[in-house]
């Protein structure tokens, strides 16, 4: 009689087992895959193809993907790459913000978003000197 409640039991014993095994191994994806972050596509400005057509007007983030301006001219050196931006910082639709200028070599292109990236914040970009037009 104990072998029969101890065979009976072993069903229930292995299905426990089995299940706590597959919740964990679900768990472990799931976790996994929420934080998984998606590689960027960047590029330094050399790189870029048609870089007045494609720089010019192009979105500038921080690393964090927050807004930092937008870019109004690309100047090239005398081989034809870009050698600085001008960058239109803190304006709201083209009033009250600043011109600065900033090297090429601050940026990176985001070739998949369309988008420039720089390690400099918003509040360190708005302390450059302006530049006039």
């Amino acid at each position: 009689m104990a072998l029969t409640k101890k065979l009976s039991a072993l069903p229930l014993v292995v299905g426990l087992a089995m299940g706590g095994a597959a919740f964990a191994a679900t768990t472990t994806h799931d976790t996994a895959h929420t934080t998984a972050k998606a590689t960027a596509h960047t590029m330094s400005l050399a790189a870029v193809s048609d870089p007045k057509d494609t720089l010019t007007k192009a979105k500038v983030e921080d690393t964090k993907g927050d807004s930092v301006g937008t870019v109004d001219e690309v100047m090239f050196d005398k081989k034809g790459k870009p050698s600085s931006l001008k960058v239109d910082v803190g304006s709201f639709l083209g009033v009250g913000g600043k011109d600065v200028a900033m090297k090429a070599s601050a940026f990176k292109f985001d070739s998949d978003r369309k988008v420039l990236i720089t390690s400099m914040t918003k509040d360190q970009i708005k302390k450059l000197p302006e530049v006039k037009s």
